[in-house]
């Protein structure tokens, strides 16, 4: 019998977005996507962690045992599901009208799958598709905007011609599914390869470039779901066997960082909407950016270089476009009217919009209101902080203790490489941030490529700084015994001086520093310090 969990927990009634893991054969809706024995080593966990609120994350499990021999009392042990299987068409019909159930298709959804899973997954979309008088149904395939498919044998695997050829092994029905190029997935494939691309659902595939003990591997040519246009890549080999490819065991995982930009690209609203000519719902979407209105009051003049009049601010009315204010500028107060775009403020702030401009530049702006947890927190630092010491390292720790205080991790390490500007980048996803955890040893760490002038830490604080984001700064004690890092790290010589310097400018930013001096210890203070944070936003709210 399918069974639907929920990972997230508890699932957001304002979410965005429903993640559906789809184990294969002989899978667990737990243990397929762990490549450890805790939640802390969970694929569906790491991106309930990340996108916190924005999405539900369930994970699909059902009886697909690879061999009969399994349901025989003697060898099945305690599992009643044990050796029981049905045929793709029917376990697809089972499936479907448990994820009806539990709401799947009410918002947007997109499916990460491994194995015979990816096959299920297109028979329920299909079964979905041709529930035209069934709403409830339908609406699952309608929904759908991306699917992200883990070694799935598209035109069936040698695996099921093998044990069909050993008599004694008993395949299950679900083994025989898939029979190298089986009528009923060449059918399927033919179905999915013409509906995905005209109905725009975002197809990502990764296939495994290693064989395991038994020879099991699924090749290019059988792992392409064979969609092409915009919403499809090509299949992407992957250094993991057939078992392993679904367990990453880091967030720098190639399929884990793909199933992250496939999901903030179905939710940015930049994804091709569903359906020829139909909306995209409840998914964010950018108003379009009107021209200044004139305002008998609320005005606001910046003068500068230029001048520039912002009209309707505090009643959240338009702002300019495109202007370049070199001069006073505005800082610390939020806007709720249309964005400004593409403008890069420097100078002195004014920290009350309708207060006249400061005569001199401010070096600590106050932060913006602090919304409650839980919070997205971007914690900053230098690569070596996370590979060491490799017992658990300084991030891993920092990780535990966020994940501890109740809020969800952000870490430049999450995203993949994206065509754009990395200083662009960079700044844009601390500022999708609510807090800012800085995290800083002896190095100073990689300049950026296109402004070398400042290392990634560094653009991190400096971009929390002018977005008035709250920042917890954690400063490794170079005295201590504890430390745990190699001798290679306790010393920068190509960038120690700008390390000092940087330091320094964060103390005269007057932030309280907390010193740590091993991983635990960081691990106690970032978790204090976040809950600390808490309960004064709450005071304050």
């Amino acid at each position: 019998m399918a069974e639907l969990l929920p990972i997230s927990s508890p699932l957001a009634a304002e979410r965005q977005l429903d993640v559906v893991f789809v184990h294969g054969l002989g899978g667990d809706p737990i243990e397929t996507w762990r490549s450890g024995t805790d939640e802390n080593t969970s694929w569906p966990h790491w991106l309930a962690l990340v996108f916190g609120t924005q999405i539900g994350v369930w994970s699909l499990g059902y009886a697909a045992a690879p061999s009969k021999w399994q349901g025989i009392p003697f060898f099945r042990g305690k599992d009643p599901d044990a050796g029981a299987a049905m045929s793709l068409p029917r376990r697809a019909e089972n499936a479907l009208d448990r994820l009806v159930s539990a709401g799947i298709g009410q918002r947007p959804v997109c499916f990460i799958t491994h194995s015979l899973g990816g096959l299920l997954v297109k028979s329920i979309l299909r079964r979905s598709a041709d529930s035209e008088f069934a709403p409830e149904r339908l609406q699952v395939v309608e929904q759908c905007r991306g699917v992200l498919f883990l070694a799935t044998p598209h035109h069936g695997s040698r695996l099921a011609d093998l044990a069909n050829a050993l008599k004694v092994y008993l395949p299950s029905v679900s083994t025989l599914d898939l029979k190298d190029n089986d009528d009923h997935l060449m059918d399927l494939y033919e179905w999915y390869r013409g509906y995905a691309p005209s109905h725009h659902i975002l197809t990502r595939s990764y296939y495994e470039n290693e064989k395991t003990m038994m020879k099991i591997v699924v090749p290019r040519s059988s792992a392409d779901p064979g969609v092409s246009g915009p919403s499809a890549r090509e299949p992407t080999p992957v250094d993991r066997d057939h078992l392993e490819i679904s367990k990453p065991r880091n967030r720098q995982d190639q399929a884990y960082i793909g199933s992250t930009q496939l999901i903030r690209l179905i939710l940015s609203g930049e994804a091709p909407k569903s359906g020829p000519g139909q909306p995209v719902p409840n998914l964010p979407s950018n108003p379009p950016v009107q021209a200044p209105q004139p305002a008998a009051t609320n005005q606001v003049t910046v003068r500068g270089n230029r001048n520039i009049t912002m009209t309707g601010v505090s009643a959240g009315g338009n702002l300019s476009v495109g202007n370049s204010i070199q001069g006073d500028y505005v800082a610390g107060d939020k806007f709720s009217g249309d964005k400004v775009m593409g403008d890069k403020f420097t100078g002195n702030k004014i920290i009350n919009t309708l207060a006249p401009p400061s005569t001199g530049r401010a070096t600590n702006p106050g932060t913006s209101p602090l919304k409650p947890g839980p919070w997205r927190v971007f914690l900053s630092h230098t690569s070596e902080l996370r590979q060491y010491p490799q017992a658990g390292s300084y991030i891993a720790k920092a990780e535990r203790a966020v994940s501890a205080a109740g809020h969800a991790i952000a870490d430049m390490a999450d995203f993949a490489a994206i065509d754009q500007a990395p200083a662009a980048v960079c700044e844009q996803r601390v500022r999708d941030c609510d807090v800012l955890v800085g995290i800083y040893g002896l190095r100073y760490g990689s300049p950026v490529r296109d402004q070398p002038e400042v290392s990634y830490t560094e653009l991190e604080f400096i971009t929390a700084t002018e977005a008035a984001m709250p920042r917890l700064i954690f400063v490794i004690n170079a005295d201590s015994e504890e430390l745990g890092l190699p001798p290679t790290a306790l010393v920068d010589r190509d960038y120690g001086d700008r390390q000092d310097a940087f330091i320094q400018r964060v103390k005269d930013a007057y932030l309280t520093l907390q010193f740590f001096r091993n991983p635990d210890d960081l691990k106690g203070l970032v978790e204090r310090s976040l809950r600390e944070l808490a309960e004064s936003a709450a005071a304050t709210a």
